[in-house]
């Protein structure tokens, strides 16, 4: 499937991430940039994680790890499961979300202005008291000489019988730079303006920045990815700092 017309979605990098409302703050856990690009016949294992340093309490300490075991199925498909582990502040480590995710590649690899695809997620809670998710994000590349952009827009909303009628919005930015065919800097951006039928005051909203290191390794015919970001909060609404983490493997 074709897009000639993404020539024209600059517009949207610039306009979505501020026009679209919401709140929210240690909630924001799942702090993953997701690529359009599928290779197919690729396996991967991926850890995710982070932990908040914040002067309250209530959120300093808080741990998120998530395990992904992804699949290329096809050149514009690939599948994964993921199960998240979570830490709240002052708690015991507890197993939190089972969550089934498949990414689409809409468009041909730089043939475009932009590379386009969309990804969706379900996420199953483990508390009974926990609403489950549907997440739907649109994802957005491009490469310029030794740079790389991605944005992905996530829209997220929640089902069963603890779900609220809320609808997110959140935004996920990454600018890379590379270094040589290993090595990488830039730094990442992950914001949720909130729900969309209630926009808080910007200083009310979870928006984190930071430098971002990217190191590849070969060990033998296992290629190991390692990313290394530091995010620091810009609003009150967010955590002061948020060290993250993220290894892939890949067979």
């Amino acid at each position: 499937m074709k897009f000639p017309v993404l020539r024209n979605l600059s517009f949207f990098i610039v306009v979505i991430p501020f026009a679209l409302p919401g709140n929210v703050r240690a909630d924001l856990t799942d702090m993953k940039v997701y690529s359009p690009i599928v290779e197919k016949g690729d396996l991967q294992f991926e850890i995710i994680g982070n932990v908040v340093i914040d002067d309250d309490e209530e959120y300093h300490g808080f741990k998120h790890q998530e395990f992904e075991l992804e699949y290329g199925v096809t050149d514009n498909w690939a599948t994964s499961i993921t199960a998240s582990l979570i830490e709240p502040a002052g708690q015991a480590v507890k197993y939190d979300i089972l969550g089934w995710e498949n990414t689409f590649q809409l468009t041909e690899e730089g043939r475009y202005w932009l590379d386009f695809g969309f990804h969706m997620e379900v996420e199953v809670n483990d508390e009974g008291d926990e609403p489950h998710n549907l997440e739907g994000r649109f994802l957005f590349r491009r490469v310029s000489g030794a740079f790389e952009h991605i944005l992905n827009v996530n829209i997220e909303q929640q089902f069963g019988s603890a779900a609220d009628e809320s609808t997110e919005i959140e935004y996920i930015w990454r600018t890379k730079y590379s270094l040589d065919d290993d090595t990488a800097v830039g730094f990442e951006a992950f914001g949720v303006p909130g729900e969309v039928k209630y926009l808080p005051a910007l200083s009310e909203q979870d928006h984190r920045l930071g430098p971002a290191f990217y190191r590849d390794l070969k060990v033998g015919d296992v290629t190991v990815e390692m990313n290394l970001i530091w995010l620091i909060g810009l609003t009150q609404g967010s955590a002061a700092h948020t060290p993250h983490w993220q290894i892939e493997i890949e067979y």
